[in-house]
Parts: structure tokens; C-alpha cells; sequence
């Protein structure tokens, strides 16, 4: 079993309240949304990701139930995982966890990727997984919705493949949220 260490530092528990959700924490989480967590195109968005220890367990469920034999090319196949990649969305406060989380997803989608292809990436396949990662791994705030690299608000890319092409559609976080409520 995994073990996640839960306290970087008394200082930061004291001035950010960081503390990391333990491994078993985090499955029992994921087990309760059941089979939505291995569907390529379910969005999940940690609002305090921290490293990314839970974006990443999804991640790996998700790349786990992954199959391409089931796609007729390789390059639909390869547009499936994207949205996979696509289909997870964190914000922290602190840079280096942003850095550490996004480093972690991009590993382990590689790892998936050499592991389906039995090749290892393709210079636009990693640089087009970099950018997702990049647009759905944000340094911010999810209370004031400060997106702190930009300067702007948040606003996450939600990730489509039509016609053997890859394309994003940006929303504002504001807008998402106003939707969801019941």
C-alpha cells in the first residue's frame, strides 16, 4: 500500500492548514463514485490538490480500466487518453505543490502511454499533455477564484475530441459552480 506522508511541515499545517488526505482516504473516496471514476470523460476537480495525490490515484484508476484495442486507430485512441488526461482539474494555493502535482500527472500518464503503445511519448503528444496539465492543474485559489499565474480568474478547459482533432472550451469557474447548484 501506498503510504502518503500527510505533514510537509508544522509551518505549513499552521499558515496554509496543509494536510495531505491519507492513501486509504483516498481510495475509499474514489470508491464511492464507483464506475464514474474509470470512465475516460468523467471530469473530477480537487479544489485544494495539494501535490496531487488524489488527482493522481484518479488518474491511475482511470488509465487502469484503458483500453485501445477497443479504437480502430491509434490516433483516436491516443485523443481518448487526452480527454483522459483532460478529465481532471486541481487548484492549490502553493506553487510547489502546482509543480510537484503537475510533474506527477504528466509521469504517470507517460508511464500509461509507453505501457499502451509499448513506445514511449511523442514530442506533441507530451508537449499537447504538458499544456493540459498546464491549463487543468492550476496555482490559485478556489474560494476567491484567483487564478495566481494569470492574474485572472480561474477558468478551466474542458477537453473535446471531434473529428480526429483535439480542441478546448474554456469556462469560467464561476459559471461552472452557478450551474451545479441545486
Amino acid at each position: 500500500m501506498k503510504v502518503i506522508k500527510q505533514i510537509k511541515s508544522k509551518r505549513r499545517v499552521t499558515e496554509f492548514g496543509e494536510v495531505n488526505t491519507s492513501f486509504q482516504t483516498i481510495e475509499n473516496i474514489i470508491d464511492l463514485v464507483g464506475s464514474e471514476a474509470m470512465r475516460y470523460d468523467s471530469k473530477f476537480l480537487d479544489p485544494a490538490c495539494g501535490d496531487g495525490n488524489f488527482l493522481s490515484s484518479l488518474l491511475d484508476r482511470k488509465l487502469a480500466s484503458f483500453e485501445c484495442k477497443h479504437y480502430e486507430n491509434t490516433h483516436l485512441c491516443e485523443g481518448k487518453l487526452m480527454i483522459t488526461l483532460g478529465s481532471i482539474y486541481g487548484i492549490d494555493k502553493l506553487k510547489d505543490n502546482i509543480v510537484e502535482a503537475r510533474v506527477k500527472i504528466l509521469k504517470r500518464f507517460s508511464d500509461a502511454y509507453a505501457k499502451l503503445f509499448d513506445s514511449e511519448l511523442k514530442t506533441h503528444t507530451i508537449r499537447s499533455a504538458e499544456y493540459i496539465v498546464s491549463k487543468n492543474i492550476i496555482f490559485g485559489d478556489a474560494l476567491t477564484f484567483d487564478n495566481y499565474e494569470s492574474g485572472n480568474e480561474i477558468i478551466f478547459s474542458e477537453w473535446v475530441f471531434n473529428n480526429m482533432q483535439l480542441g478546448k472550451i474554456d469556462h469560467r469557474i464561476k459559471d461552472l459552480l452557478s450551474c451545479s447548484r441545486i
